[in-house]
């Protein structure tokens, strides 16, 4: 019993060293790609300056802006485009053959895309924080928030893995389809339109957006103005991440092979049972 406990630390050590691999090397290659840099910071930024400029907006107000939707942004920005890019450069044959399993692949990629995420997100609160103490007084609701920033990160990285399933080599394609999905979930995501001002007839229409418990989160942190407890917007972010995790999983299984038999390789492709 010792000897096959010790093995199973072997392999889960092994299995997380792999995915540490992975991880670096999608945020060394992928960071710094067209669409990562369009999608994930210059569309929010401009976003964000054209629903500012010219308004009468508090400081918590834009606080709450620009946190959701750089978050959000960000989050969904990586994770589109490392498995098309791959499959169009032919390395993902070359990991799949190391082996690596499926868990390992996907786990890199949404652990990449999350750091991205909150990495730029953390950096631009922790300036908002530092210009105006006063803005978050609870440190309970700090932690919160920063959960909340941390859940919208995988998230949305698995958003853009799940979307990622479809066996093609062109980015755009993913892109597309990412944009038409993220963008009606960020206007009923209570950024432009605070929940507490939406009809009870409508409101349920923007539970649907995840986005909407994130912004609830960040107004609680700020000015108390939250519908939705903060408690229960983190379960439900908790709850939408399991729930995109089984997803991811079952997609990608199916669809892996068909990245390779479409370009020519072989479908059975060897991978680590799972």
């Amino acid at each position: 019993m010792p000897n096959i406990l010790a093995v199973k630390y072997l392999l889960f050590l092994e299995s997380i060293n792999n995915i540490w691999m992975l991880t670096k090397k999608n945020l060394t290659l992928y960071v710094k790609k067209g669409p990562v840099l369009i999608f994930g910071l210059m569309f929010p930024f401009f976003m964000v300056i054209s629903w500012i400029l010219g308004r009468s907006i508090s400081i918590e107000q834009i606080f709450i802006d620009i946190i959701a939707m750089t978050s959000f942004f960000t989050a969904t920005a990586v994770s589109p485009v490392i498995l098309p890019i791959e499959t169009r450069e032919k390395s993902l044959e070359r990991i799949l053959s190391a082996p690596l399993s499926l868990n390992e692949i996907l786990l890199a990629i949404v652990l990449a895309s999350t750091l991205y995420s909150v990495i730029i997100t953390s950096i631009i609160a922790i300036f908002f924080i530092v210009l105006f103490p006063a803005l978050i007084s609870a440190p309970f609701s700090l932690l919160l928030t920063s959960l909340g920033i941390l859940l919208m990160g995988i998230l949305g990285s698995l958003m853009g893995l799940l979307l990622s399933a479809k066996p093609t080599d062109q980015t755009s394609d993913i892109m597309v389809l990412m944009n038409l999905i993220k963008f009606p979930l960020l206007f009923i995501g209570g950024i432009f339109i605070p929940l507490k001002t939406i009809p009870p007839s409508v409101a349920f229409v923007y539970l649907i957006s995840p986005l909407t418990f994130l912004t609830e989160l960040l107004r609680s942190a700020v000015n108390q103005s939250n519908v939705v407890s903060s408690e229960i917007c983190v379960l439900i972010l908790v709850i939408w991440v399991l729930a995109l995790f089984v997803i991811n999983y079952i997609l990608h299984r199916k669809t892996m092979p068909k990245r390779f038999s479409e370009k020519g390789g072989s479908p059975k492709m060897m991978m680590k049972k799972q």
